[in-house]
């Protein structure tokens, strides 16, 4: 595969991966810095989902505008670094030559590997396109009290290769959530790691030229993902069955996921929509649904379920991850009932 390169007129991109487990607020962090990137720039955003329907970058769609200098370019179906980095060094490829941007902003999934990513953005190849800056990792301090993040690689990885951590939804603390993340950190030998608080996703753009720690990747514990334990993109063809809907399922690092798209034909009760979507057992749920009430985003976490009035979509689609699919077994069908005739 071909790799650009920088002429000797153009500078590296400044590059920086914005990272952190399901539910830390990422896409919202994003929206926040591309609305205050300076004038007259142009910005680049590569995201990724773990499952293969992919919402975020619908939702980041609605922001893109080419004159407006803000480009999106989507990498579905698992984690970035699989296939040693192939999946994302197209899509990567492909974004710079469409976009020539000023920056570039990386989104991994939830579920994905941060120690291969810069892995793959430090090869010699792209030493003369992209300039690695800060790596900022969101951590929501509440999920400190599960075991499913605390336990888990991925959540203890993203905090090892953060340049700067962002304590997100500060909001919605308690009083010693943020001092559980502080302790939490030093048992992680990561207590001079710089730390900030922000709600809302109210990234500072200056934190983006933050000094580089550098850690030693080689270092981190997590292992390279084997075959058993990664996410296997599927053959997805996005042109619908009659029915004019299709259920796509994936697993990867411990958790499933299922999701659905939907033909734009599909109009759905807004009303009836958003109390199915409230109850479904999962760990992370999100939607774009085209409905009576017009296009409507859906975002659930931590039980809380926020909609939000989006521009434009080209079809209606759902995703929810967890531990175990036998908790939405009937929700294809619920949701077809909220169909409007």
């Amino acid at each position: 595969m071909k790799i650009l390169s920088a002429s000797p007129a153009l500078q590296p991109i400044p590059t920086n991966i914005i990272t952190g487990f399901l539910g830390a607020g990422k896409t919202t962090a994003i929206l926040s810095l591309l609305s205050r990137r300076p004038e007259g720039e142009t910005w680049a955003v590569l995201v990724n989902e773990f499952g293969e329907v992919g919402i975020d970058g619908s939702l980041l769609a609605a922001t893109e505008s080419e004159q407006g200098g803000v480009f999106i370019r989507e990498v579905p179906g698992g984690c970035m670094c699989c296939t040693s980095g192939l999946p994302m060094q197209v899509a990567l490829n492909q974004l710079i030559a469409r976009a020539r941007p000023d920056r570039l902003l990386i989104e991994p999934t939830g579920l994905g590997h941060p120690r291969e990513i810069l892995e793959t953005l430090s090869a010699t190849h792209y030493h003369q396109v992209l300039e690695l800056q800060a790596t900022l990792t969101l951590v929501d301090a509440r999920n400190l009290r599960d075991s499913r993040y605390t336990e888990h690689d991925i959540f203890n990885q993203q905090l090892q290769v953060a340049d700067m951590i962002v304590a997100s939804k500060t909001d919605l603390y308690g009083d010693d959530d943020l001092q559980r993340l502080k302790s939490y950190l030093a048992t992680l030998g990561l207590g001079d790691t710089p730390l900030t608080a922000v709600s809302s996703g109210d990234l500072d753009p200056t934190w983006l030229i933050a000094p580089r720690r550098k850690p030693a990747l080689a270092s981190l514990a997590v292992q390279q993902p084997s075959g058993a334990g990664m996410l296997q993109p599927l053959p997805v063809s996005r042109e619908l069955p009659a029915s004019g809907y299709q259920r796509f399922d994936s697993a990867g690092e411990g958790l499933v996921s299922s999701g659905w798209l939907f033909d734009a034909s599909f109009v759905f009760d807004y009303q009836r929509l958003y109390s199915l979507l409230l109850g479904v057992e999962a760990m992370r749920l999100k939607a774009i649904f085209i409905t009576d009430q017009g296009v409507m985003g859906f975002n659930r976490v931590d039980d809380v379920l926020t909609s939000m009035s989006l521009g434009d979509t080209a079809d209606s689609r759902v995703e929810v991850i967890g531990n175990d699919r036998d908790a939405w077994l009937q929700l294809e069908q619920d949701l077809l009932d909220c169909r409007l005739e």
